[in-house]
């Protein structure tokens, strides 16, 4: 008798014990995946606005699409598929991958002048009006059979420095 009431306890602690070892593991799995997704996240974003604040201009836009004459005349696209889940770089004949896993992007260009009374900026839907791009995103992976999303996407408005004046 002593020795099945140990052995329930053992059995019980034993069970206790992985299910804390599982928890803990898949809480730390997801905090990972919560930093190393603001990490590319975050890289991407300061790699698109180093590059947008130098542009010319906006040649070319779409939600999920800008093309921009570089600084050195070359166009530079930012391009999202929706398909595969990437945000890709294309300069020239070089294509680079910038954010990958990515749920979906959302690009708008704005006039410079904000509205009156109020910092909001005009929405233009002209490539040569546009002097301002807003980049939004929101990344999500597989971990442990579960979707994990980042707790919030990242949102940035960019100002184009260079722009030429008509």
């Amino acid at each position: 008798m002593e020795l099945v009431v140990a052995l329930s306890l053992g059995v019980m602690a034993t069970a206790a014990v992985l299910i804390l070892s599982v928890h803990t593991g898949r809480s730390f799995a997801e905090m990972v995946n919560y930093v190393d997704m603001d990490h590319s996240s975050r890289i991407a974003l300061d790699t698109m606005t180093r590059e947008l604040r130098q542009v010319r201009q906006l040649t070319s836009f779409s939600p999920t699409a800008l093309t921009f004459e570089d600084k050195d005349g070359i166009p530079l696209s930012y391009v999202y598929s929706p398909t595969d889940r990437i945000l890709r770089r294309i300069k020239g004949a070089e294509t680079t991958e910038i954010l990958k896993q990515c749920d979906n992007v959302a690009f708008a260009m704005y006039q410079r002048t904000p509205l009156a009374m109020d910092y909001k900026l005009i929405a233009t839907t002209s490539p040569a009006t546009c002097k301002v791009i807003t980049v939004t995103w929101k990344s999500s992976r597989t971990i442990l059979g579960a979707n994990i999303s980042a707790k919030q996407g990242q949102t940035t408005k960019i100002v184009i420095r260079n722009k030429k004046e008509a």
